[in-house]
């Protein structure tokens, strides 16, 4: 066993210096993750009978190996040391109904996985040799187990064994066939051996096998990276390279080889429980894409450890990586921490490097790098448009207390201009001091970095840094959730030191405040919870109490919401970009929303926005509205 795992970790490039040092980097936090997923079992607990079946596995694994280990120290250990006896009385008779009812317990999970993998065959769950071995291994040890404490009852008699309800009951069983004590003490000493050589053989083959993931999931979510969901990692500072002059990037990645030691460590921590690719929106759509199976091919291809290139041995392909959204659902549902997605980006990175890009995708980094945006339109109609609704810039009025931040969709696209517009009536209304960068402003580059330009991302970051620094706005609102997430969880990391606000956020502080007086509105509505606002950065409740402080207006909730939301299908620059599928992404979303009988379809995100109308046309639904909740509200509002 020891060896075994003497070699994964080697195979990781972990040492256990390596090991310590990581889980000394913000212990607390460290600490607290261990608990509450990896011995609370958080995460693995809330999947339906897999859930039930995990934690009843656990726990009564847990359960089973501490009673045993007690028993050990007592009989075998102590003795050497001392006269003590602590298994007596009510605390061993405590721990003998414990030991059955988990026992019970373990038995029971095991029955329950065999019955979803075998019988049920559930596509999100793939079956080897060693589910086979694991599985048939721990049945035996278990009801092994519990038929050796029969015989034990048998040949001892002791008064105290309806204390184990399960082996007692089985003893009375066995006992019908009249077995004599001097025949139960036989079955006892052949049964004890059979089970503790079935126990010794599972350790020692256990870093061989599935059962490896007890370790490798363990160690994962104790060293896993504590950095916030939404943010990407950074390879490399284009500031400091910039200082120095030396414009040496770190090397593209190819090879399972080239990921960090923990990254290699995650590889191999999954444990095929299909929950990424059962959430996943792009496998569902029919893309070309499984999150647990870039994880898992990775995985076998590090064990090889022959350093091949993913690309040209087909462990990975170029359309798998360009199907992923970016929405996280699969690194939120991993119940041992696990990011596919930060994979699938290093990847991407090396495609871009590389230039491996179709027209479109090449287009939208140009039109970036010439126009500031993705749709390659003048600087200057950022700005334009804006006069006619005498909308300040930060020039105009330095005191304002928010910049609203527009961003591209908001300045270019004809449709998000009316959720601009709302915003700006809004704002008005409730009488906010705001200004806007107008042709100062720049895509916040979220979609750019998600395609895997890192450079061009960071030249976006330092560009509106600098614009923002010198408005001395200390708060930026946007409607963007992708907007949202970037300048809160990656700007920051280059410098940023401003709050920032979500429209859906500051809307509702106004309501409360008084400051803002939604009118009435009767109609049915549904609400979308954007991945970027919610999942990644937990915004929930804010855009339901804005909608729900219109009178009249009723909300319906789909069945997959927040957290469990379904993605629309625009992020990870997908919006940019066409990317083979069997069924639109947005399509399914606006199905499920048409099915709640709504007659509008509420979102806070113009990617949203973009996704569920086409997904609406497509579908040739007239009679669904998509809306974003600032124009709801400012529907029921008087004209300024």
């Amino acid at each position: 066993m020891l060896i075994g795992i003497y070699r994964n970790l080697r195979s990781y490039g972990l040492s256990l210096t390596e090991v310590s040092s990581l889980i000394s980097k913000d212990p607390g936090k460290r600490l607290r993750r261990f608990t509450n997923y990896g011995i609370g079992q958080r995460k693995v607990v809330q999947g339906g009978s897999g859930g039930v079946m995990h934690g009843a596995l656990f726990y009564g694994f847990l359960m089973l190996f501490a009673y045993t280990s007690l028993i050990f120290i007592q009989t075998d250990i102590l003795p050497l040391f001392t006269s003590v006896v602590f298994m007596q009385g009510d605390f061993y008779l405590t721990l003998e109904f414990l030991g059955d009812t988990l026992g019970l317990m373990f038995v029971v999970g095991l029955i329950i996985a065999v019955y979803r993998r075998f019988v049920q065959r559930l596509e999100k769950l793939e079956s080897g040799w060693d589910d086979y071995f694991v599985l048939t291994m721990l049945i035996w040890i278990g009801v092994s187990g519990f038929l050796l404490e029969a015989m034990r009852f048998l040949a001892t008699q002791p008064s105290w064994a309806i204390y184990s309800p399960v082996g007692y009951v089985i003893s009375q069983l066995i006992g019908i066939s009249s077995i004599s004590i001097g025949q139960a003490r036989n079955y006892y000493q052949l049964l004890w051996w059979t089970h503790m050589f079935s126990v010794m053989a599972l350790i020692a083959l256990w870093p061989y096998t599935k059962l490896v993931h007890v370790l490798t999931s363990s160690l994962n979510i104790a060293v896993a990276p504590t950095k916030q969901m939404g943010a990407l990692s950074t390879p490399f500072s284009l500031a400091k390279l910039l200082e120095t002059g030396e414009f040496q990037t770190p090397p593209n990645i190819t090879s399972s080889m080239g990921f960090k030691p923990t990254q290699r460590l995650s590889m191999d921590a999954c444990t095929n429980c299909g929950r990424c690719q059962e959430v996943c929106p792009a496998y569902a759509s029919g893309r070309d894409l499984s999150p647990r199976l870039v994880v898992q091919d990775l995985g076998a291809d590090m064990k090889g450890g022959e350093r091949v290139d993913v690309f040209s041995s087909g462990v990975i392909r170029e359309q798998e990586l360009w199907s992923c959204t970016a929405c996280n659902a699969c690194v939120d549902v991993c119940p041992v921490f696990i990011n596919p997605l930060d994979f699938i980006i290093e990847f991407r990175r090396t495609l871009v490097a590389d230039g491996k890009l179709d027209g479109m995708k090449r287009t939208f980094l140009e039109n970036i790098a010439r126009t500031n945006n993705p749709y390659g339109l003048p600087q200057n109609e950022r700005q334009n448009w804006l006069k006619e609704l005498n909308v300040p810039t930060v020039q105009e009025n330095p005191t304002a207390e928010y910049l609203y931040w527009i961003g591209c969709q908001g300045s270019y696209d004809p449709r998000t201009r009316k959720i601009t517009k709302s915003v700006i009536k809004i704002l008005k209304t409730a009488n906010v001091s705001f200004a806007v960068l107008g042709n100062e402003e720049a895509c916040t580059g979220e979609a750019v970095r998600r395609l895997g330009e890192e450079a061009r991302f960071q030249e976006l970051v330092m560009k509106n840094l600098e614009n923002i620094k010198a408005s001395g706005v200390k708060k930026i609102v946007v409607h963007c959730a992708h907007c949202f997430n970037t300048f809160l969880n990656e700007y920051p990391e280059f410098g940023a030191k401003f709050t920032v606000v979500h429209h859906s956020q500051l809307i509702n502080e106004l309501i409360k405040e008084g400051k803002l007086k939604p009118g009435e509105l009767r109609s049915k509505v549904t609400f979308h919870d954007p991945c970027n606002l919610g999942r990644i950065n937990g915004v929930f409740e804010d855009p339901r109490e804005v909608l729900q402080s219109t009178k009249g207006l009723e909300l319906i909730e789909m069945k997959r919401s927040r957290a469990d939301s379904f993605c629309c299908g625009g992020g990870g620059a997908n919006v940019w970009y066409e990317v083979p599928e069997k069924k639109k992404i947005g399509v399914i979303r606006v199905e499920e929303a048409i099915g709640t009988g709504a007659e509008t379809l509420a979102v806070a995100c113009p990617f949203c926005i973009t996704m569920f109308e086409d997904g609406a046309k497509a579908l040739g639904n007239e009679k669904l509205a998509v809306k974003d909740i600032a124009e709801i509200i400012a529907e029921t509002l008087p004209d300024n």
